[in-house]
């Protein structure tokens, strides 16, 4: 009997696991590891001690990001802060190392040092949930650790099945080959870095252990992971070109973001540290858009008006829910603005203080309102009324379709 060997030791379950044994269920074993390369997540289901199972277990949103990174040639997901971003890189890396032999896969990050931490900190973790994934690696010992090495800023896995998995910085990459590539905190690469550093290493197709190349597999992936950041960035336009192609191949393609509401439903993120953020005098409205909204902020390349100098503007404090009795301007009259939205749209409301002056006029707005999809005539035009007593406007300004909802506004508008 020819018994297959680890380490000079027979490989058991109950009974020898032989050369017949797996030519008999080849079949098996091909459809198992079929299923678990689309679903990575089962395998770690698979794996993972029971006992470890009842504290920790992996959450539906990270199920999705770790399919997505064995299924799609490019994937970005924006995502807040303390959203597992990391966790599910790291372990999409390791997972595509072990399942698919010969794979040569880097993480690239902005940040020297940091990066080599974080990812030390991962693979412990991992080990710890999942104990058998440290079996995977080589048995080259470094620095005490079975097929791990690393430097200041150079961090590398080696696998048993010829797959290694490199976390670098990013301006210490050029000269990599790889097969795949996960870029942390896309935001921060430039377009220099990216077209000319990072790019051309993904140059390498993975060959299976026959020497041949599978047809299905996707090839040269690149991953991007990041926070929102600003709409200027060169990374924005990746991400705006991984989502418009996402729609059009959807088989290669793969977008993705989520605001603070997942992680925090999930129990990933503490509730109380973000109320804290959000009522902190010391964060402003677009940094807390960004980090835990997920939405980036600014312009883009081709806007008119720059955000920015819109918002060093916006100096009024407090609005005003009704007109001034005693105005220190005598001749200050008021502007109501409606944007109408019909059906199911919003209506947008602006009311606009005039402050004539002798050759000038000086405009503030002093409130605005949205009317998220109510009726046009049973609930707008009620509002719009009442915000017309309590102002007495000069002019109501209208952007509206429909006689019948202006009849119904101007019929007994004054009552």
């Amino acid at each position: 009997m020819n018994e297959v060997l680890r380490d000079g030791i027979p490989i058991q379950k109950g009974v020898a696991l032989t050369k017949k044994f797996l030519d008999e269920n080849q079949d098996l074993m091909t459809k198992y590891l079929n299923m678990w390369i689309l679903y990575p997540d089962a395998l770690l289901d698979e794996i993972q001690d029971s006992e470890d199972a009842k504290h920790f277990s992996l959450k539906p949103y990270q199920r999705v990001i770790l399919r997505s990174y064995m299924r799609y040639r490019y994937t970005f997901v924006t995502a807040t802060r303390a959203a597992s971003k990391s966790f599910c890189a790291y372990l999409g890396a390791y997972l595509k190392c072990m399942l698919l032999p010969h794979s040569s896969i880097f993480i690239a990050s902005d940040i020297k040092g940091t990066v080599i931490k974080t990812a030390e900190a991962k693979f412990e973790e991992f080990f710890r949930h999942w104990p058998m994934l440290r079996n995977e690696l080589s048995s080259r010992e470094e620095g005490g650790k079975s097929g791990q090495k690393s430097s200041n800023n150079y961090y590398e896995l080696n696998f048993k099945n010829g797959s290694k998995l490199v976390v670098v910085a990013k301006d210490t990459s050029r000269g990599l080959r790889a097969t795949s590539a996960i870029i942390e905190e896309a935001m921060t690469v430039d377009e220099t870095a990216y077209n000319e550093v990072l790019l051309p290493q993904l140059n390498v197709p993975r060959r299976c252990a026959d020497g041949s190349l599978n047809p299905e597999e996707p090839v040269s992936s690149q991953i991007f992971i990041t926070t929102a950041r600003e709409r200027t960035l060169f990374m924005y336009q990746k991400l705006i070109e991984v989502t418009v192609n996402a729609v059009l191949e959807p088989d290669s393609y793969f977008s993705m973001g989520m605001s603070y509401e997942v992680p925090l439903y999930y129990g990933v993120l503490n509730k109380q540290m973000l109320m804290d953020q959000r009522d902190s005098s010391t964060m402003s409205d677009e940094s807390f858009l960004r980090e835990s909204m997920s939405v980036y902020t600014g312009n883009n390349a081709e806007a008119w008006l720059d955000s920015k100098r819109l918002n060093k503007r916006r100096t009024l404090l407090n609005c005003e829910r009704k007109a001034l009795e005693n105005p220190s301007n005598p001749n200050t009259f008021y502007i109501v603005s409606c944007d109408i939205g019909r059906y199911s749209a919003n209506t947008a409301i602006m009311v606009i203080k005039v402050l004539p002056g002798k050759d000038s006029f000086k405009k503030k707005v002093v409130y605005t309102e949205v009317i998220h999809g109510a009726n046009y005539i049973t609930d707008q035009a009620p509002r719009i009324k009442k915000l017309i007593q309590l102002y007495q406007p000069r002019e109501v300004v209208i952007d509206g379709n429909g006689r019948d909802f202006l009849a119904h506004l101007t019929s007994n508008c004054l009552d």
